[in-house]
């Protein structure tokens, strides 16, 4: 068994003992009260008793059948398992009450019981916050019990009336033994706190180094991630790099090759230099749709399953759902008969926006508007976030720009008030249709 685990169970393992202890306390209270009542009555010196006793004593059956009924209600108590909070201060205050009973049924004789209410409350699952207002009314109690002041107005037998019966060394030899009984369970106490507080500090303690393993942990999760997006990334580089050298530089060397051929024999057999030159038209066609095919590869999965209007849909919905920003998106013309790259840079210029506002704003509300005038799409995507007054362009903002760049059209970005996004992309169409990129 682990360091660890005997400070788990050794709180436990006191406060049984403690209720063990209390068991036999008021077992040998009761005892010792039943066997001096009984004697006396056998030796006919109930009169004197009578006399020295402040009132009449509880029957000797009853007094046991009582002090056991509360104890073991007493226990029901501590055995109990509350959740909420007001339930648990009831149980505190039933506890106290009954303990107060016992107190006053032992003749004050004992007060022994208020401390184990305190050990229950200690053991209880309060904050330290509820468990101080739980305690100091129970504290308090205990001074006023065990002060004597109560006697004054409230005087019942006592454990030390019951002793008149027996000569002086017996009755100082039983005085000592529950005087002995009272300061073992006070001890037991003191080492239930003792215990009680090593527990926490080794709880606490423990979490600390799971805490410290988890920062290590994330620290290296981090790495991992890093080292894995680079590979990733390089993979993808790599990957790049075969479609381009197994497309463009298989058909660029084509047409290089059957170029140079052309000029060899222009001039001699100009009939054959147009065959071979339609020849090279046909090798640079298919090389375009090779890097036609290479390109719907990279786009995103939306866009390959939904219609370009239902993806931008469906990502704005998917963001609102996660992050519970309202999104207003307002498009005022139809997105269709767009090319490719043109649905692309659209779609990453909302999702990289929208990114950047989420992640750096953390705005209520983004709205987005589209407007498509004449041959040119306008985007305007706005937040009501923090803003950030100094803008870095980082690898969004840069990665944005340059895709803009490739199709002509230009980006403006104001974080001073919230992220204010425009963007104008001029549209490559034909009367009546989309641009041919043969």
């Amino acid at each position: 068994m682990s360091v660890f685990e005997i400070n788990v169970t050794s709180p436990e393992r006191v406060w049984k003992t403690m209720k063990h202890l209390n068991a036999l306390i008021l077992l040998y209270i009761t005892v010792i009260s039943y066997h001096a009542i009984m004697g006396m009555a056998r030796s006919n010196s109930a009169g004197l008793f009578l006399r020295t006793i402040p009132r009449l004593p509880m029957e000797s059956v009853r007094f046991m059948a009582v002090v056991f009924i509360l104890y073991g209600t007493l226990l029901l108590l501590f055995s109990a398992e509350m959740e909420e909070d007001y339930i648990n201060f009831i149980k505190a205050a039933m506890e106290l009450v009954i303990s107060l009973m016992l107190t006053a049924v032992c003749g004050m004789a004992y007060t022994g019981i208020i401390i184990l209410v305190m050990t229950d409350v200690i053991h209880s699952e309060y904050t330290r916050q509820k468990k101080i207002q739980v305690l100091l009314p129970i504290i308090l109690c205990y001074f006023i019990v065990d002060s004597g002041i109560l006697n004054l107005w409230f005087r019942n037998v006592s454990f030390s009336d019951y002793l008149v019966f027996y000569n002086a060394g017996a009755a100082g030899i039983l005085q000592s033994i529950l005087n002995i009984l009272e300061l073992v369970n006070v001890v037991m106490f003191i080492v239930f706190l003792i215990v009680t507080l090593r527990y926490q500090m080794d709880e606490t303690a423990r979490i600390m180094r799971l805490n410290e393993e988890l920062t290590e942990a994330n620290i290296m999760l981090e790495d991992y991630s890093k080292k894995s997006a680079e590979m990733a990334q390089t993979q993808e580089r790599n990957r790049l790099a075969r479609e381009i050298h197994d497309t463009i530089g298989h058909v660029l060397t084509g047409i290089v090759t059957g170029l140079e051929a052309c000029l060899l024999i222009l001039d001699v057999k100009p009939e054959l230099a147009r065959t071979q030159i339609e020849a090279i038209q046909e090798t640079a066609r298919q090389g375009m749709k090779d890097v036609r095919s290479s390109v719907r590869a990279l786009r995103p999965d939306a866009l390959l399953r939904l219609q370009f209007n239902e993806a931008i849909e469906k990502m704005i919905d998917d963001m609102c759902r996660s992050t519970g920003i309202l999104f207003e998106y307002i498009c005022e013309d139809s997105l269709s008969n767009l090319a490719a790259d043109e649905e692309d840079v659209i779609y990453r210029i909302l999702q990289e926006s929208i990114t950047n506002s989420v992640r750096h704003g953390h705005p209520t509300r983004i709205n987005i508007r589209i407007e498509r005038h004449d041959k040119q799409i306008l985007i305007r995507i706005e937040d009501n976030g923090v803003g950030c007054k100094e803008l870095h362009r980082g690898f969004g903002l840069t990665h944005m720009q340059e895709r803009l760049n490739m199709l002509g059209g230009s980006m403006t970005v104001d974080g001073s008030g919230g992220f204010i996004v425009k963007a104008t992309i001029p549209l490559r169409l034909h009367t009546g249709g989309v641009l041919e990129d043969d």
